[in-house]
């Protein structure tokens, strides 16, 4: 039987994918929207996916030069370690915290390719012409919620099997 923890840790997780980067970084997310939504509910979706995975951790890593300990906690990184962090916490323990915020970084990624596809993004410079800044957006966020997964499982304590 599925725990309703796991599923319900999911579910807001990946609720609270749409709207934590305006948590940290909200007049460029509104300014954007502003910009390329116009009246479009799916590209406003997209856009609002899309910057959860806007910070490159590999270009920031091995390409910009020194890397910062500030530049390091950009605002997707925050968002994502947040994500995971209250997935991890209502999934409760360590095991099911990991899965369940690993499991919201991959549906919001499928949830924004389906939304790019139908609001007419350009998939494929996504991943032909910006493929390392997309690996590494993808990376980060893996990354962050892993992270967040972590602590948020770890805090909340063991979980109890019913039977």
């Amino acid at each position: 039987m599925a725990s309703y923890r796991l599923i319900f840790g999911i579910i807001v997780g990946i609720v609270f994918s749409f709207f934590t980067v305006f948590f940290f970084n909200i007049m460029s997310i509104i300014d954007n929207i502003k910009i390329y939504a116009g009246d479009s509910l799916i590209r406003t979706i997209t856009i609002l996916l899309g910057a959860n995975f806007d910070f490159d951790m590999i270009s920031f890593l091995f390409f910009e030069g020194t890397p910062s300990v500030i530049g390091f906690f950009a605002p997707e990184l925050l968002a994502w370690i947040f994500i995971g962090y209250i997935s991890g916490t209502i999934a409760k323990g360590l095991k099911r915290g990991i899965i369940a915020s690993l499991i919201v970084v991959i549906l919001v990624l499928l949830i924004f390719i389906i939304s790019s596809i139908f609001s007419g993004v350009d998939l494929m410079a996504l991943f032909t012409e910006q493929l390392i800044e997309t690996l590494g957006g993808i990376i980060s966020g893996l990354v962050g919620a892993l992270l967040g997964g972590l602590i948020g499982g770890a805090i909340s304590g063991p979980f109890e099997e019913i039977y």
